[in-house]
């Protein structure tokens, strides 16, 4: 794979950076994809002193399907239109079949789950959500010197895209924000996954992969 993009957005409440890397086939592959499907995001909450272990996993296992839900959702978006051609599984279908597998206890690789679930490609990936400082400690922290940007909210997204047909990664992304004071974990959330979602190569209003889309068909 080659490095592609490195996107900034900088604000006085949030440092925003996503850097994608896929193959250089990536337009021409995904192109011929008939069916997706988006599995649980791997997902790590901050964890709360007061939070035992069963409720730590719990929160952890209810964020993974809320960025299931939410990348679904963005897929759906660029489907009305008319980016997206091929058939997005919803996310109750796709854990529906998993857990009828007993997945994830059960260890089923790439191909196998591409086969369980009759799809051209999987979405899958990883989001950490931390909080280095409350609110209050960063208040303190800034005040003592006016120089220092206390962080206060971190949101990690890596999302990648698989494809069955030749059983590689042809697409991923690595996708960090940091919010500092006022910052809301929730809209950091939404806005790596539509970010990243925008950047997937069957979004053909994309600039490079309309570019890469034309000259495949000889426009």
């Amino acid at each position: 794979m080659k490095p592609i993009l490195l996107l900034l957005f900088l604000s006085t409440l949030l440092f925003s950076c996503i850097s994608i890397q896929e193959i250089p086939a990536v337009v021409e592959i995904s192109q011929m994809h008939q069916r997706i499907a988006v599995l649980p995001i791997s997902a790590t909450v901050e964890r709360k002193i007061w939070m035992s272990q069963e409720k730590y996993l719990e929160l952890n296992r209810l964020k993974s399907e809320e960025t299931q839900q939410r990348v679904y959702r963005y897929l759906q978006f660029y489907s009305r239109n008319g980016s997206l051609h091929a058939e997005v599984m919803s996310p109750e279908e796709v854990n529906s079949m998993l857990h009828g597998a007993g997945y994830p206890n059960a260890a089923l690789n790439n191909n196998a789950l591409c086969s369980l679930l009759q799809v051209d490609a999987l979405i899958y990936g990883t989001l950490q959500v931390l909080e280095p400082i409350n609110e209050a400690t960063a208040m303190m922290l800034n005040s003592a010197n006016p120089n220092f940007t206390a962080i206060t909210n971190i949101v990690q997204l890596n999302l990648v895209l698989y494809d069955a047909k030749s059983a590689i990664q042809i697409w991923n992304s690595e996708q960090i924000n940091q919010g500092q004071m006022g910052s809301i974990k929730e809209n950091m959330q939404k806005q790596v996954c539509r970010k990243a979602v925008r950047n997937l190569p069957y979004n053909l209003k994309k600039k490079r992969y309309k570019k890469a889309y034309r000259e495949l068909n000889g426009f």
